[in-house]
């Protein structure tokens, strides 16, 4: 049984408590810089798989908006043992280069195949002018 995507977070850390829960850390789906390209030192994406049973292939990437790659993780294997179970996978991405302000997106793959896409802002703000 194919499993769903619970949620997709992009974050710039993740911790695992001593109890288990995860933190995300920095949660955003905006970027801004003053001028480009601008590198961002480290996000991570998150996914949580449910509701299914097997094992799986996922991988996380950010694509720019003429749907040219910017990023991707590796693919990741992931089991799901029954309907009730879940997984946490984490993606960590290190000095992302985005090329120029925009709309981007992240897209989730599922076995090889597009399996949820969702926007990623780039602004350009401007240079605070001093006196």
């Amino acid at each position: 049984m194919k499993p769903e995507l619970q949620f997709s977070v992009i974050c710039d850390d993740v911790r695992q408590e001593k109890n288990g829960k995860f933190m995300f850390i920095g949660v955003f789906n905006t970027v801004s810089g003053v001028s480009f390209p601008v590198v961002h030192p480290v996000l991570h994406i998150v996914n949580q798989w449910c509701s299914g049973e097997g094992t799986f292939r996922q991988q996380s990437r950010i694509i720019d908006m003429e749907n040219k790659l910017v990023v991707a993780s590796p693919e990741i294997t992931f089991q799901l043992k029954d309907f009730y179970s879940s997984h946490f996978v984490i993606s960590r991405f290190q000095g992302v280069v985005l090329p120029c302000a925009g709309q981007y997106s992240v897209e989730v793959l599922l076995e090889g195949e597009l399996f949820r896409r969702f926007p990623f802002h780039i602004l350009q703000i401007q240079k605070p002018q001093t006196e």
